[in-house]
C-alpha cells in the first residue's frame, strides 16, 4: 500500500493555534497549500513561516515543503516568496541543489546497489528484479541497477530469496534491512513480484492503476528506510477481478501490480515470470455444457441433464478427463497452468424432476443441492485418482441458485468433499450493506435483499470448507447508470472474509464512471483484509485525487449525492435493475445543477489535459441521468433559454460517448442511432426500457 498510509501516523492533526483542520494525508492537496483552501497565498506563509520558527502546531509538513527537500527551512519560505510574486510555479519552481533526491536506500543512492537474484532458474524472481530496475529507470531517466544472478560481493545488495520454510505460501513476503543491505524473502510461486510493487509503491512512491497507467509521485522522499521489517502474507487465497479494465492484454500492468492472485479470464497471466496465478478450466459457470453435453446426452438416450442417473456422471467424468489429458499432454503442469477445474450447471439450467431426482431431493431436504453435492463428490473422487493436485469447483448460479426453486433455503443434508470450493454466486440487494440494517425481509419487487443471501451464504459455510464469492460491484447491462455502492464495498468484502470466504470472482464492466476505483479498492481488501475504515477511505481519496485533481473533493461529494439519490430507491438487483429504479429520478431533477456545478468546480483545479479528460468522461453519466430525468421539465416544456442549454449539453454528452465509444452496455459501445431531441435521452440510449422505472 502506498506510504500515504503510514503518512497518515505522521501527520499531526490541528491544534488549538491553527484555525483549520488538516485532512488525513496532506499529500491529496496542492504542495504550498499549508491551511488546505485550495489556494496558495498570503496565509500560507504565515503559517510556513510560524513553522520554520517553531510557534506552529499540527503544521502540514508534507505542504510546508515547498522544495520537497524532506524538511521545513528557509529554502521553502523563499521558493513561497517566488511563487507568490509570479518569478515561478511552486509546483516546478526548486532553486538548484533543491527538489527530488532520486531513488534511496537508507539515504544511499540505489545506483550503488546490486540486485541479488539469488535462484536464477525462478522466472519470477528474474521479472521482479527486471520490475524494479525498470521503474527506477523509469523514475529518474538515467539508473541502470545491476543484476547479478546467483551471489553477488558488492558491497551493497538488494537481496531476492525464497522462503524455505513454507510460511510466506506462494505469495507473501518480507522485505527488511540488515547493516546496508535490502533483505527480500518470499513465497516461490508471486511472492518476490509482489515484494517489488510493494517497494515500489510504499517507499519508492508510485502509483499503478488500470490500462498501463502510473504515476510517480516526486514530492515523497522515496526511500527504503533503515530498520523496515514488512512481512504480509495473504489469507485470501483466489483474488480475481475481472472488471475490464483488469483484463487480458492489461495483465502486466494491472493483474500482477495490485497483488491479485486469479487470471481465470486473464489467459496471459499464464506465464512463469508472472507466477501463474490461479487459472480454472471452462471458467466458473457453464461447464456442463461442455462435459455433459447435449449430444451426448441424446446418445445416452436422455433427454435432459439428469444428476442421478450414472450415464450423466460416466459422461461427465469422461470429458473432465480427456480435457485435463490434452491439456497436460500439451504441457500443462497441475499447479500452474491448470490449478482448478469446474463442475457446475450453467445458469439457466433447470433441475431435473426425474422420479431418482426427485427422491434424492426428499432424501435431502427437499434440497436441490444435496444432489448436486452428491454428483460432484463423485466426479471430483474420481478426478482425483488421475490428478490428486487438482481442485474441483462447482457454482451456486443462477437458476440452480434460486431460493424460489428450493435450491438452498439451507443446504441439504450431503456436504461436499475436502478438496471441492464452492463459488457462491452473491444476489443480493447492491444498495444496502451486507449484516447491516436496511434490507426489509421481503426486498424489492423482485423480492431481493440481503437477508436471504446471508442465509443462503452461512448455511452453506456449514456445507464446505472451502468457498468463493462471485460478485458484482458494477451494472453490466446500463453502464451509463453506475451503482452507488462506493462506501458498501468495503463492508460487504469484510463481511464475507468474515465469515469465512477464502476467494473472490469480481465481474464487471469499465463504463467510464467508477468501475476502476471499484476494481483498485477490492483488490486492496482482498489483499489486506484488515484495512481499515480509515484506510479504506483515504485510498479512496488518493485514487480520485490522482485521476481528477485537486478538486477531487467536489467529486467526493457527488459520491455522497449518489448515495443519498439511491437510498431513496431502496433495494437493488445490481444487474438487473432499470436506472430509475438505482435512482431517485426525482432527486436528480432537484440536484442536476448542483452535480454540474461540482464537477465545474473541480474543473477548475485540474493541472492537466489528462485530469480534464477524466472529468469529462465521469461527467456522462451524470448529464446523461439528469438530461433524461429533465427532459419534460428543461426541454418539452421549458423556456426557450432552457431547450437550448439542454440541447447543447445532451448533444455534447452524445457525441462524447460515440467520440469515445464509451460502453452502453458489456456487449454494446456507442449509441447507434442519430442524435435527437424527439426522444428521450434515456431511450436514445437504451430503447427498450420506457421512463427507466420498473
Amino acid at each position: 500500500m502506498k506510504r500515504f498510509i503510514s503518512l497518515l501516523l505522521c501527520v499531526i492533526i490541528a491544534a488549538s493555534s491553527l484555525i483549520f483542520a488538516l485532512p488525513s494525508s496532506a499529500m491529496l492537496y496542492r504542495k504550498g497549500d499549508i491551511n488546505h483552501d485550495g489556494t496558495i497565498n498570503a496565509m500560507d506563509s504565515y503559517f510556513l513561516k510560524t513553522s520554520i520558527a517553531g510557534t506552529a502546531v499540527g503544521t502540514d509538513e508534507l505542504a510546508s515543503d515547498t522544495n520537497s527537500d524532506g524538511s521545513v527551512n528557509s529554502m521553502d519560505s523563499y521558493v513561497m516568496k517566488l511563487h507568490l510574486a509570479g518569478l515561478g510555479d511552486i509546483d516546478v519552481l526548486y532553486p538548484e541543489g533543491c527538489g527530488w533526491q532520486g531513488f534511496t536506500v537508507m539515504g544511499t543512492p540505489i545506483s550503488e546497489y546490486t540486485v541479488v537474484v539469488t535462484n536464477p532458474d525462478n522466472a519470477n524472481m528474474v521479472f521482479a528484479a527486471e520490475e524494479l530496475s525498470k521503474y527506477v529507470r523509469l523514475g529518474d531517466g538515467t539508473t541502470v541497477l545491476n543484476i547479478a544472478n546467483g551471489e553477488s560481493d558488492a558491497e551493497k545488495q538488494i537481496i531476492l530469496s525464497e522462503d524455505t520454510s513454507g510460511d510466506m505460501g506462494t505469495d507473501g513476503f518480507n522485505i527488511r534491512t540488515e547493516d546496508d543491505d535490502v533483505i527480500i524473502t518470499a513465497g516461490a510461486k508471486r511472492g518476490t513480484m509482489y515484494a517489488v510493487y510493494e517497494i515500489l509503491e510504499t517507499y519508492f512512491g508510485y502509483s499503478f492503476y488500470a490500462y498501463g497507467e502510473y504515476k510517480l509521485d516526486k514530492n515523497l522522499k522515496c526511500d527504503i528506510p533503515e530498520g523496515i521489517d514488512n512481512t504480509q502474507i495473504p489469507h485470501v487465497r483466489y483474488r480475481c477481478v475481472c472488471i475490464t479494465g483488469f483484463r487480458n492484454e492489461y495483465t502486466e500492468s494491472t493483474v500482477i501490480k495490485r497483488k491479485l492472485s486469479g487470471c481465470s479470464v486473464q489467459s496471459s497471466m499464464l506465464k512463469a515470470k508472472y507466477g501463474y496465478g490461479i487459472e480454472r478450466v471452462r471458467a466458473n459457470a457453464h461447464s456442463f455444457d461442455v462435459f455433459i453435453p447435449e449430444e451426448d446426452m441424446k446418445a445416452q438416450g436422455l433427454s435432459k441433464r439428469c444428476l442421478s442417473d450414472s450415464r450423466s456422471f460416466e459422461i461427465c467424468v469422461e470429458n473432465m478427463l480427456e480435457l485435463l489429458d490434452e491439456r497436460t499432454a500439451a504441457g500443462a503442469v497441475i499447479g500452474n497452468e491448470i490449478t482448478e477445474i469446474s463442475c457446475s450447471y450453467a445458469a439457466d439450467d433447470e433441475p431435473c424432476t426425474c422420479r431418482n431426482c426427485n427422491k434424492v431431493y426428499r432424501e435431502e431436504g427437499n434440497q436441490h443441492s444435496g444432489l448436486l453435492c452428491r454428483f460432484v463428490n463423485k466426479v471430483h473422487a474420481e478426478i482425483i485418482k488421475e490428478y490428486p493436485d487438482i481442485r474441483v469447483i462447482v457454482n451456486a448460479y443462477g437458476n440452480s441458485a434460486d431460493p424460489s426453486k428450493g435450491w438452498h433455503d439451507a443446504p441439504g443434508k450431503t456436504s461436499l468433499n475436502e478438496g471441492i470450493t464452492l463459488l457462491y454466486c452473491w444476489n443480493g440487494c447492491a444498495n444496502h450493506m451486507l449484516g447491516k440494517e436496511g434490507c426489509s425481509d421481503a426486498g424489492n419487487s423482485l423480492g431481493v435483499t440481503n437477508k436471504k443471501s446471508e442465509a443462503d451464504f452461512l448455511a452453506w459455510t456449514e456445507k464446505c470448507s472451502d468457498i468463493y464469492v462471485w460478485y458484482y460491484p458494477t451494472h453490466i447491462y446500463y453502464m451509463l447508470c453506475p451503482e452507488p455502492n462506493f462506501d458498501n464495498l468495503y463492508n460487504d468484502f469484510q463481511w464475507f472474509i468474515n465469515n469465512g470466504a477464502n476467494g473472490f470472482y469480481v465481474v464487471g464492466t469499465d463504463g467510464g464512471s467508477f468501475e476502476s476505483m471499484d476494481g483498485q479498492l477490492i483488490a486492496d481488501m482482498m489483499w489486506n483484509p484488515d484495512m481499515t475504515k480509515e484506510e479504506y477511505d483515504l485510498r479512496t481519496a488518493e485514487y480520485l485525487k490522482d485521476n481528477y485533481g485537486y478538486g477531487w473533493t467536489y467529486i467526493r461529494e457527488y459520491m455522497d449525492m449518489l448515495i443519498e439519490c439511491g437510498d431513496l430507491k431502496g433495494c437493488v438487483f445490481n444487474d438487473f435493475e432499470l436506472p430509475f429504479d438505482i435512482y431517485s429520478k426525482d432527486y436528480f431533477k432537484d440536484n442536476y445543477d448542483k452535480m454540474c456545478d461540482l464537477f465545474d468546480k473541480a474543473m477548475e483545479e485540474t493541472d492537466s489535459d489528462e485530469e480534464r479528460y477524466n472529468l469529462e468522461k465521469l461527467s456522462v453519466h451524470m448529464h446523461f441521468l439528469g438530461l433524461s430525468a429533465l427532459y419534460e421539465d428543461r426541454y418539452v416544456n421549458g423556456t426557450e433559454a432552457q431547450r437550448e442549454a439542454y440541447a447543447a449539453q445532451w448533444e455534447w454528452t452524445y457525441n462524447f460517448i460515440n467520440d469515445n465509444d464509451m460502453p452502453l452496455t458489456y456487449s454494446t459501445n456507442g449509441i447507434d442511432s442519430p442524435f435527437t431531441l424527439d426522444i428521450n435521452p434515456l431511450n436514445q440510449a437504451y430503447p427498450d426500457i420506457g421512463d427507466g422505472e420498473r
